[in-house]
């Protein structure tokens, strides 16, 4: 049997992290990414079933109930339940590297997070499996992260397979001169995301710029987990004081579908995070022809190229932050450049390509799946 018909028989099964609750739209970057890898399958005919620890009612989802308090044992449990499910499909899983220690040949473990292999991965007996296992990131920093706390992978057990972006959904849209310009932000309203600084930023630009408006997208609980997430609370707290204020516009969470119509409808787009894997809403915004602020982090860095289509700026850096804002605001012809490259350089990250090499991924990982 070919590796292509193993997958067309036995599909794939895509098990999301233990901690998501799945089937909400609006919802976080790596659900839109599970569900893309859905369609990619679906598409190519090959049969592909989704795990997930909870769910919204109605969504396409199996549900695996975890009943062990300590995080260890829950792992374990969470993936053995798939895995008594599914005796012979590929499993993709999202951020649970445990899969890897369990079923090394037949998994791929894809991280939207810096995420350590379990504390045992080094314990006799575990570690050759954990070292024949597929480790799959969105960005070389993130592998590159992967394998400097992970030596003893080797690496061409870590590939990268860069996120998708349907560009005919996201695309610039006819507009004329905006008076005033806008700003915007979209994402988890939380501190890993550059909340404080970019709200102490914008305190600095409206100094310079009173009639620039900011306009700010997402939600505290964006992201649909089965626990509170810490400092959301918080960043929710500083971003409602200034709307109040009278400094800031609050947009709200937006469905998938409305994201483009957001983006087209600012001039600039920050994305100011401390720490980011990839940076999808970035990419969503050069998409629809916006230059991008933002801090010069993990996969954003990758995407963003300074100069080109944005600016670059250190993370955490309100001043900086502000500069590159009032610079951008003030100069018309930089804002016209830089969206002239933001199109260009955002269909690198097209659909065809993200189906292609994962596809391939899978087809080779079943390949070396029939050599054993």
């Amino acid at each position: 049997m070919s590796s292509k018909a193993r997958l067309e028989k036995f599909g794939v099964a895509l098990l999301a992290t233990r901690g998501s609750v799945l089937g909400y739209d609006p919802c976080g970057g790596s659900e839109v990414v599970l569900w893309g890898d859905v369609a990619i399958l679906r598409d190519a005919g090959i049969p592909v079933r989704v795990y997930g620890r909870a769910a919204r009612n109605g969504a396409p989802v199996s549900t695996l109930p975890i009943h062990a308090d300590l995080p260890l044992l829950g792992s374990l449990e969470y993936c053995g339940r798939l895995l008594w499910k599914e005796r012979e499909a590929l499993v993709m899983a999202y951020n649970e590297p445990t899969v890897a220690g369990l079923i090394p040949q037949r998994s791929i473990v894809e991280f939207d997070w810096t995420t350590p292999l379990p504390r045992y991965w080094k314990l006799p007996g575990w570690i050759s499996r954990f070292r024949r296992a597929l480790y799959v990131f969105p960005s070389n920093s993130e592998r590159q992260l992967f394998l400097q706390k992970h030596p003893l992978i080797p690496q061409n057990a870590a590939v990268i397979l860069p996120y998708r972006l349907d560009l005919a959904l996201f695309k610039p849209a006819e507009h004329g001169a905006r008076h005033p310009l806008r700003v915007g932000f979209a994402g988890q309203w939380l501190a890993g995301k550059g909340i404080s600084p970019l709200l102490e930023a914008w305190k600095i630009v409206k100094g310079e710029f009173p009639a620039a408006e900011l306009w700010v997208a997402g939600g505290a609980q964006l992201y649909k987990v089965t626990y509170a997430i810490p400092g959301a609370r918080e960043a929710a707290g500083l971003i409602g004081a200034m709307e109040r204020g009278g400094l800031l516009h609050v947009v709200g969470e937006l469905r998938r579908a409305e994201m483009p119509a957001f983006w087209n409808s600012v001039d600039i787009a920050v994305v100011p995070s401390l720490t980011e894997a990839f940076g999808l809403v970035a990419l969503e915004a050069l998409a629809c022809g916006v230059p991008v602020v933002a801090s010069a982090v993990g996969g954003l860095v990758e995407i963003v190229v300074d100069g080109e289509c944005g600016l670059l700026v250190q993370p955490n850096n309100p001043k900086q932050l502000a500069e590159a804002l009032i610079g951008l605001l003030s100069n018309a012809e930089l804002r016209c450049r830089l969206a002239e490259g933001t199109r260009r350089r955002a269909t690198m990250w097209s659909v065809e390509r993200r189906s292609q090499e994962l596809l391939g991924l899978m087809v080779t990982r079943v390949e070396a799946l029939r050599s054993k």
